[in-house]
């Protein structure tokens, strides 16, 4: 059976008011020439689908972009060996969550999870052992993708 679904869906600044056909119980490709405007009407739909696609990726894109800014700026912001260390996010994230432990511990402030109150010397020493293994991790990967090649 068919039936028509009056749609409305923004696409960017353009509005658009289509009715669109469904076909129950049939894939897409057999829905050909089911349209009321006839076989010509299904391009059309095809053109809508595709400009919603190319705004749904510039917006994946763009929320990508906003999370990597976020991340390069958290990375500046946490201790490293060298200014141009490359860090993974999850790097990042654990070597922030020690910091901030760290920070925490310097104003008498206890944010760790199990109120295990480190000292402030434990807590910059898990900074440290954090930083560590992830130049260790790092240093791994790129021995196994030299010998790879």
């Amino acid at each position: 059976t068919v039936q028509s679904v009056s749609h409305v869906a923004p696409l960017g600044k353009l509005i658009l008011s289509q009715p669109l056909f469904f076909c129950s119980q049939e894939s897409p490709r057999k829905r050909v020439g089911l349209s009321a405007d006839g076989p010509g009407r299904l391009p059309e739909v095809k053109a809508i689908q595709q400009t919603r696609r190319l705004l749904a990726n510039a917006r994946e894109r763009t929320r990508v972009h906003t999370i990597s800014a976020a991340f390069e700026a958290l990375r500046k912001q946490v201790p490293c060996y060298s200014y141009g260390q490359k860090l993974s996010k999850l790097a990042i994230l654990r070597i922030a969550c020690n910091y901030i432990l760290s920070l925490a511990q310097l104003a008498e402030l206890d944010y760790s999870s199990d109120h295990s109150s480190l000292n402030f010397s434990q807590c910059v020493e898990q900074c440290t052992r954090t930083l560590q293994a992830e130049g260790r991790s790092k240093k791994r990967k790129v021995r196994w993708h030299s010998f790879s090649i």
